[in-house]
């Protein structure tokens, strides 16, 4: 084989290779999948946003703080025909023409505390064609007046948004609204990954169910070969061949409707995560076992009023409420101001001077000459107040019904929740006793096929009475199958219930749900 070829079948190789690498199956662990889900979850990435939207309602509010930079430049030009009797008419026969220009500057901002704050610099210009100036001097036509002034004022509410509280209650409530949001983010991706547990639980049980009915096929298969046997021994009647076939026929049945329900519950896994079909394709057999009684640390001593008050500690929802809660106090004291009247306190400072001439000097000069300065002090009151106040009035009642509403909604969760909690460790409890129960009976129904395949061979007992026992120790493992799952999914369920099922990590300006692969696997404790 030449070089050439040989670098051809290697690279094709090595192309297979990559291409299987890339067709890798998605190792199906709870620790895995609860990853995928809280990347992939359409849901979830959903909720996040509301995270982001609270954020820029809350740059909203915060703008009412920013900076507030204002300017203005007005040019004009007046031609005026003066009357005969005008005494400038003596100087100038020609319409008096006037040439104005004005440009202003400000700056402005609120503070936290309520304060407004404000500095403005103003500068006017004006010339025209008479040659007289204000002073009975004749200085030629369009020489300019210039005038320059800055202020400086602060203006503070007595009544009507007084006091830092009003002033930052619009931004708080947004900001305690972020914080809600968040509670509602892990609240939903710890009910996502409650979804994702049942799934993969059902996916467990569809599989092992699928290895019950193939091993109860085989037994089947077993009894028919050994029926085979007896009969050609003269030890059995030919007659039990058919009942025997007809036992395997439906035990096909059976498995091939057990294939249907396994994929059935891989594909809802795969909704479930948000896989695609593709991705859906990729999972693998399920790897993690279902959780023992013992590892969960289960015991009798466990109370309802313990994990209530885990709950209470710990469900984001009940911490969403609070924030909510002040989140509408916060609304409520700011639409409870607004009934008020408005009165404003303005003090303030004036510089300013004035230059004559032309040219940039003059105008630059006109803030700073001795000549023309010109200084001013004073304060302002400004009162207003709708006399119906219609607007603030209605706000103010929808404000007082949201509130009232809250303290309802609160109440009655946190009663929910105790009633789920004790709902949820009930059946956790009860799922222990069945579990011990179905477990037991396997074992008893598994000594009874064997004595009853060893009496058949011996010529014992019937075919019949076979048929009979092997069909319950089929059912007696489909049910003790059935009590693993059901108690997997009430240990997650008193997790969920409780709070515990995920925590979140802060990580600079988001956060991030983290799973606790033990979460699956164990029940709550005192020191969640």
């Amino acid at each position: 084989m030449n070089p050439k070829s040989l670098l051809f079948l290697c690279t094709l190789a090595l192309l297979q290779i990559g291409q299987t690498y890339g067709q890798t199956a998605i190792r199906c662990k709870l620790s895995v999948l609860g990853e995928l889900t809280l990347d992939k979850s359409p849901l979830i990435r959903q909720n996040k946003l509301g995270i982001d939207q609270a954020k820029a309602a809350m740059q909203i509010q915060s703008s009412a703080f920013d900076y507030r930079l204002s300017s203005g430049l007005s040019l004009s030009h007046n031609r005026l025909n003066l009357f005969e009797m005008d005494p400038r008419r003596q100087i100038l026969t020609d319409p008096l023409h006037t040439n104005a220009a004005d440009f202003t500057m400000a700056i402005q901002r609120k503070l936290r505390t309520g304060l407004t704050t404000s500095l403005s610099i103003d500068y006017a210009q004006l010339s025209d064609n008479y040659p007289i100036n204000r002073f009975n001097q004749d200085v030629g036509q369009y020489i300019p007046d210039h005038t320059t002034t800055t202020t400086f004022s602060l203006t503070q509410p007595l009544l009507r948004g007084r006091g830092a509280k009003i002033a930052t209650a619009a931004e708080n409530s947004a900001s305690l609204n972020i914080e809600t949001t968040k509670y509602d983010f892990e609240l939903s991706s710890s009910y996502e990954l409650l979804q994702m547990g049942i799934a993969y639980w059902q996916y467990l049980n569809a599989n092992k169910r699928l290895e019950i009915y193939q091993r109860n096929e085989k037994r089947v298969r077993d009894v028919l070969q050994m029926t085979k046997e007896l009969v050609e021994g003269d030890k059995k009647p030919a007659g039990d061949l058919i009942q025997i076939r007809a036992d395997l026929t439906d035990q096909e049945r059976l498995t091939t409707v057990a294939k249907q329900n396994l994929y059935n519950a891989r594909l809802n896994l795969g909704r479930v995560v948000g896989l695609n079909e593709t991705e859906v394709d990729q999972i693998s057999d399920p790897l993690d076992e279902f959780p023992t009684i013992y590892e969960s640390g289960f015991h009798s001593g466990i109370t309802a009023k313990a994990m209530a008050s885990i709950a209470r500690k710990h469900r984001s929802d009940i911490k969403a409420l609070e924030k909510t809660k002040e989140a509408l106090e916060l609304q409520f004291a700011l639409t409870e101001n607004e009934l008020r009247p408005q009165l404003d306190l303005t003090g303030f400072v004036s510089y300013g001077g004035m230059d004559m001439g032309t040219g940039l000097r003059h105008s630059l000069s006109s803030l700073g000459n001795r000549e023309g300065r010109n200084y001013m002090a004073g304060f302002s009151l400004n009162f207003s107040f709708p006399i119906n106040n219609n607007l603030a009035l209605a706000v103010y009642s929808q404000n007082k019904i949201a509130l009232t509403d809250q303290l309802i909604s609160y109440n009655d969760l946190g009663r929910n929740i105790d009633l789920n909690v004790s709902i949820a460790l009930n059946n956790l409890k009860n799922s222990v006793l069945i579990l011990e129960k179905t477990s037991e009976a396997v074992d008893y129904f598994q000594d009874v096929f064997d004595n009853e395949q060893v009496k058949f061979q011996n010529g014992l007992t019937t075919l019949l009475n076979l048929i009979l026992f092997q069909e319950r120790l089929t059912i007696a493992q489909l049910e003790f199958l059935q009590a693993q799952q059901q108690f997997a999914v009430s240990i997650i369920n008193l997790r969920f219930e409780t709070g515990t099922l995920i925590t979140m990590e802060a990580n600079k300006n988001t956060i991030t749900p983290k799973l606790d692969f033990q979460a699956f696997y164990t029940l709550p404790g005192q020191n969640n």
